[in-house]
């Protein structure tokens, strides 16, 4: 039987109409709801063509008893980030903040009022890559909403204090940024790189085009060769693992250069 995403016009959500899910689209019905039941809202947000969010579809959200526990448990809503980058850009400045990476598919867990306090991208299905599964994550929100509510809130409330000082302070000026800026953000950047696979953080990892496109203009700026190092890694260890054709076409194809 379909869910509430059966009359949505976003092909990936339609996508997810026959999941045993008990999807909502964002809106007031599902924030309601999650006030009603006093349950934790499950948000998922991806996009058609993204493969990880269809992997961790297939492997999670079409097992009947992983959906067992979201529907009883959550209030659990999907999102088309091409439909709604808004919501998009608010909660992966939150995922981002929670755990130093971001990427999709995003699974963030919020309160009924729609503040995060946790939050991450892929899943597995059972441990691995280093990360909890799943139902090992759903079981640990739900102990945590049940059990140190309380703490939980308050920890919510920090992170969104925190990403409001954020915005505030990118809002409150129109200057460029300052060298001191700039020079944080390439420290950082050293200290996180993967100096033997490329990219930053651990796995699973995704493009970060800003950060490469970062690097080359300081590298172009100042000669500086630990950046274009950063740069060459990890565009080699992306083409090693297949994703390649996005650099073959901005590099050969007419009119891209």
């Amino acid at each position: 039987m379909p869910n509430h995403l059966a009359n949505e016009t976003s092909p990936y959500l339609l996508q997810h109409a026959d999941n045993p899910v008990d999807w909502y689209p964002w809106g007031e019905q599902a924030l309601e709801k999650a006030h009603r039941e006093d349950k934790p809202i499950f948000l998922s947000i991806g996009y058609a063509a993204c493969h990880w969010c269809h992997v961790m579809a297939h492997e999670s959200f079409e097992d009947h008893e992983v959906a067992a526990i979201l529907n009883e448990h959550f209030v659990s809503i999907k999102v088309d980030r091409e439909e709604r980058p808004d919501l998009d850009r608010i909660y992966m400045a939150a995922v981002q903040a929670l755990t130093d990476s971001g990427g999709w598919p995003m699974s963030v867990f919020l309160t009924p009022n729609g503040h995060p306090f946790f939050g991450g991208t892929y899943f597995p299905p059972t441990p691995r890559y280093g990360m909890p599964s799943f139902t090992q994550i759903l079981h640990s929100v739900i102990d945590a909403w049940q059990n140190r509510r309380q703490e939980l809130l308050a920890g919510g409330q920090q992170l969104v204090d925190a990403l409001e000082r954020q915005h505030q302070a990118l809002s409150a000026t129109d200057q460029d940024l300052q060298a001191a800026t700039l020079t944080t953000a390439l420290r950082n950047l050293r200290q996180r790189f993967d100096p033997r696979n490329g990219g930053w953080g651990e796995a699973p990892k995704f493009p970060q085009p800003m950060v490469l496109e970062f690097l080359l203009r300081h590298y172009h700026a100042t000669g500086e060769a630990t950046a274009l190092e950063m740069v060459t890694r990890t565009l080699d260890g992306m083409a090693r693992g297949g994703m390649y054709d996005q650099l073959v076409r901005r590099c050969f194809l007419p009119g891209t250069a």
